[in-house]
């Protein structure tokens, strides 16, 4: 009044209007789009300058990160597998939670009724920590994944970027694209270690020889009871046990600390071995061990296997004492068991098992398998899977790993008439390896087997 009298303008306070109990619902809906477009509670609530600053700063950010992610982002496989990517992810996604409950109680306490019973009270508040509870629930969730992922890819990867190979056509580190040599060469091994166990025997060893042009795969399995075996340390034959087995060359190496300075001798003498057997480069190994492949299986909700007659398997293990001819879905003891028993059958029936497993797992561990049980096979692999790849190398596997999954797979199996375990023709190995990988798998070589036709 005193103003108007001495001629000023008249002013006037914006003030909220009550809402008063019967306005909780509104104050919950203007909350609750807020949460979704930001600053509209502040704009209903008078307070213009906080809501269009909120609304203005929510589409400036969105547009620059869509911006980012269209120009210069990786792509959501190579987030996946880099330590550094997931860091970012992790503390970006605990950020944004924090955010985005923070806008939630910002939005309520501009919008809230005006000297509300406490019945109001309680009600609105434990409507908004609900709320805050549904928005910080996504990105809470993406932080914790991107955890458990950062710390597989730390726990089972080698953080060297050297890559281990033994021979020439080192792959290169650190890129998104398959940048390493023309054929990718990986020792597969199936060790037995277990509960009750003590050391590890490789019962099963493969190379997977891929082309990384097409992504076709030539699979090279040593028989575990190879005899008269040239242990090689990398430049010279070491003193071995003539009765000792190829499945005994881990343990040796382990046992004697062999080569020297090894993170894991016994891989790495059996990889140098398995070379120098082949004359083959190998570039990395895997090692994966039974209780790891028991719970993989398991985690993926079982796997179908078509056998091509009865197995039959310990019923200590296995109740029904087998596993029935034909198709069905196995779970990880089955599977375990289907693979590894040799009661009835030989060490080369089941070499034939294990192909046609690791086929099939390869084909069936589809994405959404993957993602349903992501906590279980992460926590299989970093405690059961043991390899050299470098962390690094992720980023282009995935390349290559596209290719394969669409390439064929065939199988050369060094077991008789080929080759007779008891007294092996090493020279007749590395040729028939040379002669089958120069062909990529399609050649005149009687031991070529298509894992697409005899697994199926």
């Amino acid at each position: 009044m005193e103003n108007h009298l001495l001629g000023a303008a008249p002013t006037f306070r914006a003030a909220r209007r009550p809402l008063g109990a019967s306005g909780l619902g509104a104050a919950l809906l203007a909350t609750a789009v807020s949460a979704l477009v930001p600053g509209l509670a502040h704009l209903r609530a008078g307070r213009v300058r906080t809501g269009r600053l909120l609304l203005v700063g929510w589409v400036s950010a969105t547009s620059a990160v869509l911006l980012v992610l269209a120009v210069a982002a990786p792509s959501p496989a190579e987030v996946a597998v880099s330590p550094g990517w997931l860091t970012a992810v992790i503390c970006g996604s605990v950020l944004v939670a924090m955010a985005w409950t923070g806008l939630v109680i910002a939005s309520y306490a501009a919008v809230r009724p005006m000297a509300p019973s406490a019945g109001v009270r309680f009600v609105g508040a434990v409507a908004v920590g609900l709320l805050c509870a549904l928005v910080a629930a996504p990105p809470l969730a993406l932080a914790h994944y991107g955890d458990v992922q950062r710390d597989l890819i730390n726990g089972v990867f080698s953080s060297s970027p050297g890559d281990g190979a033994t021979g020439d056509g080192a792959p290169e580190a650190e890129d998104a694209r398959w940048t390493g040599p023309d054929r990718l060469n990986v020792l597969l091994l199936g060790g037995d270690a277990d509960v009750g166990r003590t050391g590890v025997r490789t019962d099963s060893v493969t190379v997977a020889s891929i082309d990384a042009r097409d992504g076709s795969t030539v699979l090279l399995s040593l028989p575990r009871n190879l005899q008269h075996v040239p242990v090689w340390d990398g430049s010279r034959e070491i003193p071995f046990p003539r009765e000792q087995l190829l499945n005994a060359v881990y343990e040796f190496g382990e046992r004697h600390r062999i080569p020297a300075g090894a993170e894991r001798p016994g891989a790495e003498l059996l990889k140098r071995t398995v070379s120098h057997v082949l004359s083959l480069p190998i570039h990395h190994y895997a090692l994966i061990d039974m209780r790891s492949f028991r719970r993989i299986i398991d985690a993926l909700g079982g796997l179908r296997v078509c056998a091509p007659k009865a197995v039959p398997v310990p019923r200590e293990q296995i109740a029904a004492g087998v596993i029935p001819a034909g198709c069905a879905k196995l779970n990880g003891r089955e599977a375990l068991w289907y693979g590894r028993s040799r009661t009835g059958s030989s060490d080369y029936a089941r070499m034939d098992r294990q192909k046609c497993l690791l086929w099939e797992l390869s084909r069936q561990a589809t994405p959404l398998k993957v993602l349903r049980g992501f906590q279980r096979l992460a926590r299989a692999f970093r405690e059961s899977v043991h390899t050299d790849l470098p962390r690094g190398l992720l980023p282009g596997l995935l390349d290559l790993a596209g290719r394969v999954r669409k390439a064929p797979v065939v199988s050369v199996q060094f077991k008789p008439p080929l080759v007779r375990p008891g007294a092996p023709d090493y020279g007749l190995i590395r040729r028939t390896a040379a002669r089958t990988l120069a062909a990529d798998g399609r050649g005149r070589v009687s031991a070529v087997h298509d894992l697409g036709r005899t697994c199926s």
